[in-house]
């Protein structure tokens, strides 16, 4: 293993990168479902909108990649 993934593993946690991952696609989806609940009923949000859709997948690819660092961390230190 390098030194810059060992370095990585040490650094973060895979459960801190699923969790900031799901606070970054909860946030960005958050603005749109209150618009939605609150807002104006003939109401057209596109920027909202964007954002939950950039928003999501880059919180879907958070997740999956926390998910891997936390195997990565289980097969390498099987006692912590």
């Amino acid at each position: 293993m390098s030194y810059l993934e060992e370095t990585l593993l040490r650094r973060k946690s895979g459960l801190s990168i699923m969790v900031w991952s799901l606070v970054i696609g909860f946030a960005g989806v958050l603005p749109l479902l209150l618009y939605m609940a609150l807002g104006p009923a003939d109401g057209n949000p596109i920027g909202l909108g964007l954002l939950a859709v950039v928003a999501v997948p880059v919180a879907g690819v958070g997740v999956v990649v926390g998910l891997i660092v936390t195997l990565v961390q289980k097969f390498v230190r099987p006692g912590e």
